[in-house]
């Protein structure tokens, strides 16, 4: 059903607009194009007092319910660069494997390492993506928003995004009030690969690699651990990767044997691999009902065919909990329950 004056649809079905494809209905949804339709959008949802949920690609949210609000599915497309300056500007709705791969082609480096990320651009800041030991922040100069408060666009630096490790300024207090519309970055015309992470490292050889061997090595590395969501619904990493204090790292140590860990900004904290953590714990593969943990990596809840949001919600309750138990500490969710 769809209402022409505001084209508003009703009752749409949500399974296709998230990786997991959890079913959920949306009282109301609408298929947001520009920034005029956004606006229109959010109009009509203060005009009938209803809440907004904002959604990208879908690849990072698990709904466990029906959503009695309004859905504005980001849509806007177009990526714009400048070759002699190494900038280059993305709309919301842009893909943001495609981009990588725009960015790629374009001899445009840096984000080779953030290849095959599923999601869109929009979401990409919010969560301050990262993997193979590089991060969206790393190379974004300003972001693009809505501010709904006083519906007007306004840009945000960098600083002014408060980047941490999956996290950000719109994902804290401030993750009602702006809505993305698009993003710029500043990439390197130079080959400058970041080989910093481990598996990376050891998979490529050295000297002269090249951006398009980081990118197909990633790509290769994903593909072989992760499930394609068209395949096998899943949002890749369910947990972000628990940060501790170093006393407790020294005590994990001694009574677990030798622990993986990452460095952070801080020398005090140790970043503990969620992955690690979960295998140990003996999740790999572990299924509950129609609800299950991916067979080659326990850091991935994968829908095996019929799985509703509350089946896998109530699976990485268990998995949090088991880690509680055995380790002292708690996995906190990378993926937004709905």
């Amino acid at each position: 059903m769809l209402n022409t004056a505001s084209q508003i649809q009703q009752q749409v079905q949500l399974a296709a607009y998230n990786s997991f494809g959890v079913p959920a209905m949306a009282a109301y949804f609408a298929d947001v194009k520009s920034l005029g339709e956004l606006r229109r959008a959010l109009e009509f949802a203060r005009d009938k007092n209803l809440s907004v949920q904002i959604l990208g690609g879908g690849s990072n949210v698990l709904f466990v319910k029906d959503y009695a609000g309004l859905i504005c599915h980001m849509n806007i497309q177009g990526i714009s660069h400048l070759p002699e300056s190494g900038m280059v500007q993305a709309s919301c709705g842009e893909n943001w494997h495609e981009f990588v791969s725009y960015c790629m082609n374009n001899s445009l480096y840096g984000y080779e390492n953030l290849a095959l990320i599923p999601g869109s651009v929009g979401a990409a800041p919010i969560q301050n993506i990262g993997a193979y030991g590089v991060e969206l922040a790393q190379f974004l100069v300003e972001i693009e928003v809505l501010d709904r408060e006083r519906d007007a666009v306004r840009n945000f630096s960098r600083a002014e995004c408060e980047f941490g490790y999956r996290d950000s300024v719109f994902k804290q207090q401030s993750s009602h009030r702006y809505v993305v519309l698009s993003a710029s970055f500043k990439l390197s015309a130079h080959n400058l690969p970041n080989l910093d992470y481990q598996a990376l490292k050891a998979a490529l050889p050295e000297p002269g690699v090249t951006p398009q061997q980081v990118y197909d090595t990633v790509c290769r590395i994903r593909r072989s651990r992760l499930p394609d969501p068209a395949e096998l619904g899943n949002a890749g990493s369910f947990f972000r990767n628990p940060v501790v204090s170093r006393d407790k790292y020294d005590a994990l140590q001694s009574e677990h044997g030798e622990v993986p860990s990452y460095a952070t900004e801080d020398e005090h904290l140790v970043k503990i691999p969620a992955a690690w953590l979960l295998d140990r714990a003996g999740w790999k593969g572990r299924r509950r009902g129609p609800a299950g943990v991916y067979e080659r990596h326990a850091l991935v809840l994968v829908n095996t065919g019929e799985a509703r949001g509350e089946d896998i919600l109530l699976l990485a309750q268990e998995m949090s909990s088991s880690i509680l138990s055995q380790f002292g500490i708690g996995l906190v969710p990378e993926v937004q329950i709905i």
